[in-house]
């Protein structure tokens, strides 16, 4: 019965009592259900995803077969009621966005199947019962964006099949207990925006089989454990650390390791003789020349923010280097040399960028200098006429360089080689026009652009929170016949339009 909105209540189901599934998605004027369904003993999965209207659950007295219970925006309910725990054969409850309800009752560690608990924005939910330690079953713990929450339960480390802990957003949560060290299967553990949390228990040193440890933006982390080696670790992300000083070293085994936006200045001689890493991520500090043994492992640099005259020189020895961002660099005048392994580069709002004192090697670069108004002429040559994956520049119309020019966002071309060729390339340019006002929620989206010959059009993403701006990519087509009819249009976002379009073909 899903989307029935008018439903306010169902009849007596007490004699179907071979009822297995009942579906009551988005019956958004639902305010109860009836008490019998508690009793249907044969019931496995009760779906009340979108009643927002519902205030509470009748007793599950004999539904020891409920299998699911989903309960997805109930943003009235603030309860279970206790005879959840009879519920034995409970798999999965979600609460994702019951953003009323305050805490569980301690019956949910009777539910000893349950494998999946999402609370995934509860934003009111208080705590966790410490009887949640005996659901020994449970592999994923959903606990994001429950902003008052300030503790897990020492019990949590019972859990010992849980594998996926998931607490982004607990901006109340001061700590982890040490019992977390006793979850040995955890795989992945996110405490992203934790901006609370000081430190982590000595105690994850036992957890031999995280795979991922994402701690972004936990602005009051000061360390990490030291003397542990996690070895299955894989990836370790602590950007925005603000407070972080001293260099993470609880596993010499992680893949990638993320650093930007930490006080980190000193990168330890020991990180060479890491097996496995290959993506490091790091901020930029004045004395990391004194550091020349990793200016060969570095992949991805981050300056933004930092207030100084120029890119250092030094860019050009980062031999491994893919991404640099300069992004909101307001003081730098021009862009020196760079090394060839560079696949993106991100100089958005350098307002005072006018110069490109070097040159694109690498085809599959992407350049990004949106709202970088001082850019000179041979500054934006470079950018429009190097082969590259993609670029953005400013600009208010489709330069000459692009041989095919037309207003909107329709070009046709007429072939008149013979015989005609299976396919060409051409290299294309957009002029993206805002034409409303969006809200500052709208400035970080993505815009999607759909391009290509007639139906053939294939999806595109750039970035879209910017004024009038130039985006040039490549397009190679199939030919079919000696006339190429070029469509480019947004596919999302009602406040831009394509202002002009070009085509050049490339050899």
């Amino acid at each position: 019965m899903s989307y029935s909105v008018n439903l306010k209540e169902l009849p007596d189901l007490s004699t179907a009592i071979n009822l297995r599934k009942l579906i009551l998605s988005n019956c958004s004027s639902l305010i109860k259900l009836p008490s019998c369904i508690g009793n249907a003993i044969n019931l496995e999965d009760l779906d009340l995803n979108g009643c927002s209207s519902l205030v509470e659950l009748p007793s599950f007295g004999d539904a020891i077969n409920l299998q699911k219970l989903l309960l997805r925006y109930c943003s009235n309910l603030v309860e279970l009621p206790s005879s959840i725990g009879n519920a034995i054969n409970l798999r999965e409850l979600d609460l994702y966005y019951c953003s009323s309800l305050i805490r569980l009752p301690s019956s949910i560690g009777n539910a000893i199947n349950l494998l999946i608990l999402d609370l995934n924005g509860c934003s009111n939910l208080l705590e966790l019962p410490s009887s949640i330690g005996n659901a020994i079953n449970l592999q994923k713990l959903d606990l994001r964006r429950c902003a008052k929450l300030l503790e897990l339960p020492s019990s949590i480390g019972n859990a010992i099949n849980l594998q996926n802990l998931l607490l982004d957003d607990c901006s109340s949560l001061l700590e982890l207990p040490s019992s977390i060290g006793n979850a040995t299967n955890l795989v992945y553990m996110n405490l992203s925006n934790c901006s609370n949390l000081v430190e982590l228990p000595l105690s994850i040193g036992n957890l031999q089989k995280l795979q991922e440890l994402i701690l972004k933006g936990c602005s009051k982390l000061e360390d990490l454990p030291i003397n542990i080696n996690l070895e299955s670790l894989d990836i370790l992300v602590l950007n925005d650390c603000s407070m972080l000083k001293r260099f993470p070293e609880i596993s010499t085994n992680v893949r990638a390791l993320y650093l930007c936006g930490t006080a980190i200045e000193e990168v330890p001689l020991s990180i060479r003789s890491w097996p496995r890493l290959d993506e490091l991520l790091m901020s930029y500090f004045d004395n990391l020349v004194e550091f020349p043994h990793v200016l060969d492992i570095i992949t991805n640099l981050d300056l933004s923010g930092k207030e100084i005259q120029e890119v250092p020189p030094l860019i050009k020895r980062i031999s491994r280097l893919q991404t640099l961002i300069l992004k909101g660099y307001r003081k730098v005048v021009s862009l020196p040399q760079i090394p060839d392994s560079l696949k993106w580069i991100d100089a958005e709002d350098c307002e005072s960028l006018e110069r490109l004192d070097c040159s694109f090697h690498n085809p599959e670069i992407t350049l990004f200098f949106g709202k970088c108004f001082k850019l000179n002429q041979e500054a934006r040559d470079l950018i429009i006429q190097t082969p590259t994956k993609q670029a953005v520049l400013p600009g208010r119309e489709v330069p000459a360089y692009f041989t095919h020019r037309a207003s909107g966002g329709s070009l046709t071309i007429k072939l008149n080689e013979r015989p005609l060729p299976t396919s060409m390339r051409y290299k294309a340019c957009i002029l993206l026009v805002r034409i409303g006002d969006y809200g500052a929620h709208d400035r970080d989206k993505w815009l999607h652009v759909a391009f290509g010959v007639r139906s053939t059009t294939l999806g595109h993403i750039i970035y879209s929170g910017l004024t009038e701006h130039l985006y040039t990519f490549e397009i190679e087509e199939k030919v079919t016949s000696s006339e190429l009819v070029f469509e480019f249009k947004v596919e999302n976002g009602n406040h831009w339009k394509i202002g002009e379009c070009g085509l050049r073909q490339l050899s």
